[in-house]
């Protein structure tokens, strides 16, 4: 199993950590200061900021020395504050667990289940120290569209486990998902509801049977909409909340406010408002937004997108990773009112998933650095992608996520790693050895990175 040890892990330091994660100071940087945070919004009350058995623990290693600056390369997107801080967590992101008829199908049959479709991928996920992916349909135990079933075990019986539109896979996915390293999952998104209000909260139940942290719906109000994990002790590591929210839900109305919605009036106020009280909260450290947004392939962000990611900039949010156009968007580096810097994905892609175009089979495995900067804040110390892509076998028979550079190369290979580096670039490009080995070193202090893999 490549799940982490539980419920300790050994993190990145200020040299060594979990990923060959360039951290991206050009010279010079470290001596930039930035603007001062604004006043702190009253701090919420504790129960508001940390549900109850929602925060997943590891523990990091002393620091060590910082090595000379160097020169990065020609497209890197870097950080200003990257060579300030101290010990650097990495998480990891994915983007839509998008389970069709066909993926389930293959699971079931499959004794590895669910893990048979990204097994390839497994150690990319289980390397870094925190793990996300976006949950998107429901894990709903006897539940059809339209009420409760008597529960066929693992079959794809097209009632109770269902593909599109009304979509709905075993809770055994939970458990899979874990296994694999998946630490916290957003389940805020258009297919939330495909098994009403009961369906959501079976969801739930599986998820915490599996100890997998969920954020963006709730079973009542009296329960919050965020979550957090935790990278070494309390007094010690790096706290991160996490926020989810969706454009809409498909078929289900949420009459019992169920679901956070990131732009109805009211809702977009509590997000905002939530993400301002979690940044000022002495118990956490970092906010993490996870909109499900934007317009279902389009490859570039629509304007609501560009102006909810910077409201949440400036509310506190550390970093913004979005979904739901099940193709890649842009990544950018935003600046908030404090000046502080933040980075935000606008679409992470699809992860497991049988749409068959090139752009919504090729994706990636975003890493992003986080550490502590000489003001004791918490920014972004460098990201890295390693390309990924869906490859089919057959006429919709079955369907593997890979890492295009560790398989032989194809045409289809190829193409898929083409589109994703014309995205993102070489400079943060990560050769999936490198992003594998937990003891790769962490180069903090913009190094020369070598050649990517071909």
């Amino acid at each position: 199993m490549l799940r982490r040890p539980s419920p300790w892990l050994v993190v990145a330091t200020a040299l060594v950590g979990p990923l060959g994660l360039a951290t991206g100071c050009a010279r010079g940087q470290g001596e930039r200061t930035g603007g001062e945070p604004t006043a702190s919004a009253p701090e919420p009350e504790a129960a508001a900021i940390q549900p109850p058995d929602a925060a997943v623990e590891h523990r990091p290693e002393a620091a060590a020395t910082d090595p000379p600056m160097q020169p990065v390369p020609d497209g890197y997107l870097a950080f200003d504050r990257a060579c300030t801080g101290g010990p650097v967590v990495t998480i990891a992101a994915i983007g839509d667990v998008l389970l069709h008829h066909e993926l389930q199908k293959q699971a079931y049959a499959a004794k590895e289940r669910f893990r048979n479709l990204w097994s390839n991928v497994a150690d990319l996920l289980a390397a870094a120290d925190v793990t996300y992916a976006n949950l998107e349909v429901p894990i709903a135990h006897g539940m059809t569209k339209d009420g409760e079933a008597k529960d066929p075990g693992l079959e794809f019986d097209s009632a109770v486990y269902t593909g599109y539109p009304f979509f709905n896979a075993h809770p055994s996915l939970a458990e899979d998902l874990a296994t694999t390293g998946i630490d916290i999952v957003s389940t805020a998104n258009n297919h939330a509801l495909d098994r009403g209000s009961l369906g959501l909260e079976r969801t739930l139940d599986a998820l915490d049977r599996a100890k997998l942290v969920h954020a963006g719906t709730r079973r009542t109000t009296k329960e919050p909409f965020h979550a957090i994990t935790r990278v070494g002790p309390a007094e010690e590591g790096i706290r991160i909340a996490w926020v989810a929210c969706t454009l809409h839900t498909n078929f289900g109305k949420d009459t019992t406010g169920q679901v956070l919605h990131c732009f109805k009036k009211k809702d977009r106020a509590k997000l905002l408002a939530t993400v301002r009280d979690l940044a000022a909260a002495d118990d956490v450290d970092a906010v993490v937004v996870t909109p499900h947004w934007g317009k279902e392939y389009a490859t570039s962000p629509h304007e609501t997108q560009i102006e909810l990611a910077q409201d949440l900039v400036d509310a506190g949010a550390t970093a913004v990773l979005g979904a739901h156009p099940h193709v890649l968007q842009p990544w950018t580096k935003l600046t908030a009112a404090d000046g502080r810097e933040a980075f935000v994905i606008y679409s992470l892609g699809n992860f497991a998933h049988h749409q068959r175009s090139l752009d919504r089979r090729s994706s990636m495995i975003l890493y992003l650095g986080l550490h502590r900067d000489a003001q004791g804040r918490v920014v972004p110390a460098g990201v890295g992608y390693v390309p990924i892509h869906v490859r089919m076998e057959g006429d919709k028979q079955k369907f593997f996520v890979e890492a295009v550079d560790r398989v032989p190369r194809s045409a289809d290979t190829t193409d898929a790693r083409a589109l994703v580096v014309e995205m993102f670039g070489e400079g943060n490009l990560l050769g999936p050895d490198e992003a594998a080995k937990s003891d790769k070193p962490l180069a903090r202090q913009c190094p020369v990175r070598p050649a990517p893999r071909r």
